[in-house]
């Protein structure tokens, strides 16, 4: 990945991440390594109960929203990130996966979407 899609995306991280600390989530890691996977952050649901893996997509122009370029290969790489997570846990959680499409265009507030129970 180029330094600049590098730096599109980490400033997306950082934007969602944001936006869902005002909606009452909870930072629990970002950029997570699961085996060969990554999850961008892994949040505590305002719930207190709920763990979730969230997958943030940016885009810096216009055209279709970020979020649609998860495919299904990435959709089942969540779900092995979960369900690796969910092993690891001692006690029971639940847990779910959401993504949240990130627009950044210059001079223009971000523009944030998140869906929830993606996978």
């Amino acid at each position: 990945m180029s330094t600049r899609r590098q730096e599109t995306a980490r400033r997306g991280e950082r934007v969602a991440e944001e936006h869902l600390a005002a909606a009452g989530f909870v930072k629990v890691a970002r950029n997570l390594r699961v085996g060969s996977h990554e999850a961008d952050l892994v949040v505590r649901d305002p719930d207190g109960e709920t763990l979730v893996v969230v997958e943030v997509k940016t885009r810096t122009t216009g055209g279709s929203w970020p979020e649609e370029r998860i495919d299904r290969v990435k959709l089942r790489h969540l779900a092995r990130i979960v369900r690796t997570l969910a092993s690891r846990t001692r006690r029971p959680t639940a847990w779910r996966v959401d993504a949240v499409g990130v627009t950044l265009v210059e001079g223009e507030p971000p523009v944030i979407v998140h869906h929830r129970n993606v996978v």
